[in-house]
Formats: structure tokens, sequence, C-alpha cells
């Protein structure tokens, strides 16, 4: 049976409810981040009509020509790989930033959000399982780094860690690397006690990650349908 948004987002709000049930947390603290990379304008506005407005891009210019046309109370999360010649686009249009992972680009882009006069909320990432793939820093780096950023970077307001696991790993796998996860945040808390959310969550893994801490979910196709 053909399931459009509306199905899909009724079907992974009742798992997001059960999982917080079982987590003993409140729905209240779990933020919902529709990942629109490849999306079309038609498919925002129709998840924007249905209540979400927090949308995932992970291309800088695609995310200035949507935020452009789409919506302006939409919030919107830069949650790619950060180049050094798009950071101007990222601090114009985007409310959320989820991958800094480098110093040089938490300067550049503090300079560029006072060129704009505004700040930005920003999460640091971290390489969780030390994949030579992805992005993020060292998990033993964490603390020191975001201090560091809290320190000489004050356009950046620094609201936690961000993760990508690995998605083909093994229950045990994966059960290690969310007790690292939680670790982690749990020293990060000692240290800054505002740094409070976990960006952790994606359409395979995003019931566990409530479990681990998870308050920004981010899901992409299995709540927008495929990309175009």
């Amino acid at each position: 049976m053909f399931q459009g948004i509306a199905e899909r987002l009724s079907e992974i709000s009742s798992k997001i409810q059960a999982a917080c049930h079982q987590a003993q947390r409140s729905e209240d603290g779990i933020r919902l981040v529709a990942v629109s990379k490849l999306q079309s304008m038609d498919v925002i506005n129709e998840a924007y009509a249905l209540g979400i407005n927090n949308f995932g891009e992970n291309y800088a210019q695609e995310l200035a020509e949507k935020s452009l046309a789409c919506p302006k109370d939409i919030i919107w999360h830069f949650i790619g790989p950060i180049q050094s010649n798009k950071i101007n686009l990222i601090a114009k249009h985007a409310n959320w930033v989820h991958s800094i992972d480098r110093e040089k680009v938490a300067r550049k882009l503090n300079d560029a959000l006072e060129t704009e006069g505004k700040k930005i909320h920003a999460l640091v990432q971290v390489n969780i399982d030390r994949e030579e793939s992805k992005s993020g820093i060292l998990p033993e780096e964490a603390v020191d780094f975001i201090n560091e950023l809290n320190a000489h970077y004050p356009n950046l307001i620094l609201e936690g860690l961000m993760f990508m696991p690995k998605i083909n790993a093994s229950k045990n796998a994966k059960m290690d690397t969310m007790k690292k996860i939680i670790d982690l945040q749990k020293s990060l808390l000692s240290e800054l006690p505002g740094c409070t959310h976990l960006s952790l969550g994606t359409s395979s893994d995003f019931e566990e990650s409530i479990l681990t801490g998870s308050t920004i979910l981010r899901i992409g196709e299995s709540l927008l349908g495929k990309r175009s």
C-alpha cells in the first residue's frame, strides 16, 4: 500500500513515543530533523504543512536555495561535511550546524557569523568508531576541543555532540558504541552543563538512539520518501 509523508510521520511518531516511554523520557526532549537533501521544494512544503519545521541539508548551495524559497520560520540544520569555501553560505542560511570537526572551520564560521551579525547553534562531530572514511574528531579530544571553541568563538552556541556510528555494525558493536557515547556525553556535561544535545539516530537506529539519550534524530527517506 502506498504511504505518503503523513502516514510515515504517524508511524515514526508512534515509534518515538514508544521509545521515549521505554526510556522514561518526555517526547518534548526529542527534535525530529527531516533530512531533505536532494528532495524537492514540494516535498519540503508538504512536510512543513504537517507540522515539521526542522530540516537538514548536506550541501551548502542547496541549503541556500531552499532557505530562500521555503517558509521563513523553518529551522535549517547543516549536517554535511563543511567545506571552507562554503562557510559563508552556511553562516547566512543555517540555524544549526552539526558537523564542526576542525578549529579552522570553527574560526572561519565564527568570523562569517560576525559579518552576518548572528549566532548559530553548533554541535561537534565525533568519529566515535574511528572510521577513516568519516569526518569528526576523536572521542578523547572532544571535551578539550569544545572547551577551546567555547572560550574563543562566541558566535558558536555550543550545544553538544553529533555522531554517525557504523550502520551495519553487529548488535554487540552497536551496544559498545552507544556506551562510549553515553560516557563521552557525561564527561562533556561535567565540564559544560549547557551542552545537552546529542545528534544521534537515523532511520535505521533512532529507537535505540533515544534509549542512549539522543535529543536530535536525523531521518530522511523513511520520512520524506525516495530522493529525486
